[in-house]
């Protein structure tokens, strides 16, 4: 039996990697803001502006996921809150790497978050791996100061794997529990052209990956997180309103709707990758949910 310690343990990912973790017998606790307990999970309390952590945290402790991070889609990205985005990731990784080298706590494993978001959001047929430069836009930006955030940790000879999680699709958050109402009464409709990529992830599957790596001593660097079959925008529409039975007429929601409504953030939807998972097949992970059809048929049965 391994203790992880994860950082955004509270969160959908965080949640979702816990309960698979406690399925093989590991023990997964959490960094948050309060300590106390989460359905038997002990939480240890840290504050990133006051570069704090509980001394006890760390007791047993060999490997580490990191997840902590403002939500990309919370908000509308003012200023302030796109900085909010970076710090976020930046700082809580900045005082674990501080923490853990003040204290000389032998850590062997670092699994670090990160997004598909590292390759922009502009239009290009080309299917991006794991060694494509990044974009150039603010997601862009944010995931390469993310993934810089880590070199410390590798510099310090700790295996690092970092994942860069596409669009997580599940029934407790995120991307899907936003959709999935308007199509399973039928008013479902594609976002801006259509043609975008919807570079999309179940959740067992987003957990999976974190895990093998997390126990896998032969993977080092980037890894994608992102379903096999490459699908548009419309054509994700029309297989998620297919899992509820449900017709698919409307027209799409025009990209400047979505601009007014949601400001630069925007991009998120209206812009899409070909984003290739071939690596993270390479070293030796089984995709549970191999289609679109089937991921969206198990959350729609749920």
């Amino acid at each position: 039996m391994a203790k992880i310690l994860i950082t955004g343990g509270s969160g959908l990912v965080g949640k979702a990697i816990s309960e698979l973790l406690l399925t093989k017998a590991h023990e997964p606790i959490w960094l948050s803001r309060e300590s106390g307990t989460f359905k038997g999970i002990k939480k240890y309390k840290w504050d990133i502006s006051k570069n704090y952590i509980d001394e006890n945290a760390f007791d047993g402790v060999e490997s580490v996921i990191h997840l902590a991070g403002t939500g990309i889609a919370d908000k509308r990205w003012t200023s302030d809150y796109k900085k909010q985005i970076i710090d976020s990731r930046v700082k809580s990784a900045e005082l674990l790497f501080n923490h853990i080298s003040k204290n000389n706590i032998k850590l062997k494993t670092l699994i670090g978050g990160s997004a598909i978001g590292y390759y922009g959001a502009s239009q290009n047929e080309k299917i991006f791996g794991e060694s494509d430069e990044s974009g150039t836009d603010f997601l862009a930006e944010s995931c390469v100061l993310w993934e810089k955030s880590y070199q410390p940790f590798i510099n310090a000879g700790i295996r690092t794997a970092i994942i860069r999680t596409g669009v997580v699709l599940s029934k407790h958050g995120g991307a899907y529990v936003k959709m999935a109402p308007a199509f399973k009464y039928g008013f479902g409709a594609g976002l801006a052209t259509g043609k975008q990529f919807f570079p999309w992830i179940h959740i067992n599957d987003v957990a999976g990956i974190f895990v093998h790596t997390l126990f896998n001593e032969n993977t080092n660097g980037i890894y994608n997180a992102v379903g096999s079959e490459l699908i548009n925008n419309n054509d994700f529409s029309k297989q998620l309103a297919e899992s509820f039975k449900r017709s698919f007429f409307l027209p799409n929601v025009p990209k400047w709707a979505l601009k007014m409504a949601m400001g630069e953030g925007a991009m998120m939807v209206t812009e899409g990758l070909k984003i290739s998972n071939q690596k993270i097949k390479d070293s030796g992970y089984n995709f549970e949910f191999t289609s679109v059809e089937k991921a969206l048929k198990n959350l729609a049965s749920k």
